[in-house]
């Protein structure tokens, strides 16, 4: 297992059952996109970049809104899980793998009008990995180029109670999380029909608005819209600009 981050949710076979993994974040999904949708509109964004794709739906859904969107996948699994839905739903889109734990890494010519990354800046990167992964999506923006990113502090972080649920394929996943201060932690246990146990521990950490500012400012970035979300947890979305004109 990646230590401190999420590794099984997404190879397979557990990669098929990541919505029922990440029950009780992003329940609230539908309510973002749209919002999501409009700001990329708004900003003329043509071409633009999910960076943790996952099972594809944002693709699908800014897709068809006459926006080209990439992915970024963590697995090669989830690339090809995604990647079928895709071709299922006629959407055209390129997905490229890069693991969550290392730097971002994308072919040197690629270039967004947009970029878009959910859930991303509370994984408990150090804020020198936090800081080389934002000037890295500045290099792949083009001047003008927008980002957008939620992050969540926990005061008003409601912990989901233990849980244990049973998958269509007969794979039991319990849930537990606690809150130990500014980090959020999620214990899961993957026990597949027939197979022992596969147990994994994953922390998210709190993020201020303040330290979201000064990364960004750091990076060469301005923030140029910010929203407060009152969704099933309450959380932040934000897009920052790459200026048009900077030496940096």
């Amino acid at each position: 297992m990646m230590k401190g981050f999420l590794d099984l949710p997404y190879r397979l076979p557990f990669a098929r059952h990541y919505a029922e993994f990440d029950r009780g974040f992003y329940v609230d999904f539908p309510v973002q996109l749209r919002l999501m949708g409009r700001w990329l509109r708004q900003h003329g964004c043509r071409r633009t970049l999910d960076i943790g794709a996952m099972t594809g739906g944002c693709i699908e859904y800014i897709t068809g809104l006459g926006i080209r969107m990439d992915g970024i996948q963590f697995t090669e699994d989830v690339r090809r899980l995604a990647a079928a839905r895709l071709r299922k739903a006629g959407v055209a889109s390129t997905l490229f793998v890069s693991p969550v734990h290392a730097p971002l890494r994308l072919p040197g010519g690629a270039r967004y009008d947009g970029a878009v990354s959910l859930g991303w800046l509370n994984l408990p990167f150090p804020r020198s990995g936090l800081l080389a992964t934002l000037r890295r999506i500045r290099r792949l923006l083009v001047p003008g180029g927008v980002f957008l990113f939620d992050f969540f502090g926990f005061k008003d972080l409601v912990v989901d109670r233990p849980d244990a649920r049973l998958l269509p394929d007969g794979t039991a996943l319990l849930s537990h999380a606690e809150r130990r201060g500014g980090t959020l932690r999620r214990t899961h246990v993957w026990i597949p029909r027939g197979g022992g146990p596969r147990v994994e521990t994953s922390e998210l950490v709190d993020r201020s608005a303040g330290e979201a500012e000064g990364l960004l400012r750091e990076a060469g970035l301005e923030v140029v819209r910010r929203k407060r979300l009152e969704l099933n947890y309450p959380r932040e979305f934000w897009a920052a600009r790459r200026p048009t004109s900077s030496a940096r």
